[in-house]
């Protein structure tokens, strides 16, 4: 499907570097953070692009082999800007068969051709290689957690991505006020993939995407008004190719080649409406998605097949705001997810697409408040708070659940699930330079009607069918509660030098490793820590950091290979690790 970027502001100086290093190898599967949560590894005190022309060479290293290192430059004028950069990350693994290493290149181009209009131009290109693991049973976690699955050793498997993408984008607003603004965008994306599993599987992918919306801002009974309007088309051909694995390379034994086509047509309508002047706004919103998946066979015994799916999921929402700093909100939504290409791989070997696996309806009600609190004059202590909380109920239907069979993974539908959720963040600044954040999730996910034919694995080894009732069990892979604790402090040496420390704590609970509820993984707490320096004099700036992740080095799931045929649940979070960076720029 399309990939997915995405973009973080205005948490300068410490995000900006992750911004800037590591979504680029998540996005594309090709980097394994050793936590799921941590303070920032990487502390860049670089100036802000939109700003300032500047270069800047940043350098990390860290345990198990990491290294990133790279080279980003920005310049800006009135009507132009252009970001371009340039990173190797290499990273030999805490689990055994686990290294990947990977190139990333990316430039921005943006202009203004005329006025009230802007044109931008982006271009990606990645290539990098995985190891995959695998994972391990409850026995082997307990004993050698760190260890590979020799399954996954004797084939070799891995991930080789090869990526391409150019995106063009052009808006203009119109109109005696300028109320109106029309926004066209295109993109295009070539993928070359070789993933060797139980089969050497070469996968070539096109992408060609177009959006188009439009934005008329009015006043109606003296009311404010926005009214939007768009449509978007994506349409996905490409080759796979399925070879014998030999060890981790391809054999000349071709077994299969299919040729497949995605195509998505989309459009949708919304109106934001203030109800009550600067108190209460109404948010109506309407998508339409017809989704087309074809596939056929080049080779015998050259079958074909076809899905179409598509649906409405009209959306309602309304914002009021109490005060000017407390706003209470509240919304219905209906999400129509249809089945990815990836998903409807049938297990069946006598069908191309699996038959029986149905699109996924989410019905969600949410309500919450959010807030801020700002001291001013001379007060010294808890000058600033924000904080906001969300309470959520969701019903889906025929949500979509993953499984998997030696290593092959392939997807059912849960008839019924309901979720109730909690969702609360604060940051609060204590006394000047020091402050403290808390993020907390609370996650109750139940099967309220789910049966299905369960693959498991017999006692000499083979694989067979069982008729399985999950009604009334837990979601897998969601812990119930998620705690996440930092206190940050910056304190200023002089006029050209500042000092900053984070000390992170993060608490999970265990989640279940299949639908039947028949295996847990364990609590955990991890602590981490960072220290750094920033300096800047004249046009260059440095920033030298250090840090420990895990400090106690508790041996913890990170993640859960859920209903697995023979039950290799476990995979195994980073033990304790050091990171250190030095980030040299220059402003010009």
């Amino acid at each position: 499907m399309a990939s997915q970027r995405f973009y973080i502001k205005n948490l300068y100086p410490v995000v900006s570097a992750i911004l800037m290093v590591l979504p680029v190898f998540n996005s594309a599967g090709l980097c394994s953070l050793p936590h799921p949560v941590s303070p920032a590894a990487i502390i860049l005190s670089i100036p802000d692009p939109d700003r300032e022309d500047s270069i800047l060479q940043f350098n990390q290293v860290g345990s198990f082999g990491l290294h990133v290192n790279g080279i980003r430059a920005a310049i800006r004028t009135n009507s132009t800007g252009f970001i371009t950069s340039y990173s190797y990350r290499n990273f030999d693994g805490y689990r055994a068969h686990n290294n990947d290493y990977s190139h990333n290149f990316d430039l921005d181009f943006e202009t203004a051709p005329a006025a009230h209009s802007n044109l931008r131009l982006a271009l990606h290109y990645l290539s990098g290689v995985q190891k995959r693991p695998g994972s391990l049973t409850r026995s082997e976690f307990d004993s050698v957690p760190f260890h590979a699955d020799p399954r996954a050793v004797s084939r070799d498997e891995k991930r080789i991505t090869q990526k391409g993408q150019l995106d063009l984008g052009y808006d203009l607003k119109f109109g005696r006020s300028l109320n109106q603004k029309i926004a066209i965008s295109g993109n295009g994306q070539i993928e070359y993939f070789e993933r060797s599993t139980k089969e050497f599987k070469i996968t070539t992918r096109y992408i060609m995407g177009l959006k188009a919306n439009y934005v008329y801002t009015f006043h109606l009974w003296n009311r404010s008004s926005e009214f939007t309007a768009g449509w978007e088309l994506f349409h996905q051909p490409e080759r796979k190719e399925e070879y014998e694995n030999y060890s981790g390379q391809q054999s000349d034994q071709l077994e299969q080649i299919e040729v497949e086509n995605t195509t998505i047509a989309s459009c949708y309508l919304s109106e934001n409406f203030e109800v009550a002047p600067k108190k209460l706004f109404l948010l109506l919103t309407g998508r339409y998605d017809n989704v087309i998946y074809r596939v056929a066979e080049q080779t015998g015994p050259s079958r074909s097949d076809k899905k179409n799916y598509n649906a409405l999921s009209p959306e309602i929402s309304l914002n009021y705001k109490v005060f000017r700093s407390i706003t209470l909100f509240t919304s219905w939504e209906m999400d129509f997810k249809n089945p990815t290409d990836k998903e409807l791989e049938s297990p069946d070997p006598g069908f191309l697409y699996n038959q029986a696996l149905d699109p996924q309806v989410t019905r969600t009600l949410k309500a919450g408040v959010r807030g801020s609190l700002t001291r001013r004059g001379s007060a010294r202590f808890f000058t600033s708070l924000r904080y906001d909380a969300l309470l959520y109920w969701s019903r889906i239907s025929n949500e979509i659940v993953r499984y998997e069979i030696f290593g092959d993974e392939y997807y059912r539908n849960a008839a019924q699930t309901n979720r109730l959720g909690v969702k609360l963040h604060g940051r609060v600044e204590i006394i000047r330079d020091l402050t403290f954040s808390l993020a907390y999730t609370y996650s109750h996910n139940v099967y309220s009607a789910y049966t299905a034919m369960s693959w498991e694995e017999t006692s000499p080894g083979n694989i067979t069918t069982v008729s399985r009732d999950f009604t009334g069990n837990t979601e897998p892979a969601i812990p119930r509660h998620n705690l996440n604790l930092t206190l940050g402090y910056e304190l200023p040496v002089g006029k050209k030098c500042g000092i900053f420390a984070r000390l992170n704590y993060h608490k999970s609970s265990g989640f279940w490793m299949d639908d039947a509820n028949s295996e847990k993984s364990g609590a955990y707490d991890l602590v981490n820590t960072l220290l750094g320096v920033n300096i800047k004099s004249g046009h260059l700036f440095l920033t030298v950091s250090g840090g420990v992740n895990n400090l106690f080095d508790r041996i913890y799931v990170v993640n859960a290979n859920i209903n697995s045929a023979n039950r290799r649940f476990y995979d195994a979070g980073s033990p304790r690790d050091f990171t250190g960076s030095v980030n040299l720029g220059y402003t010009f």
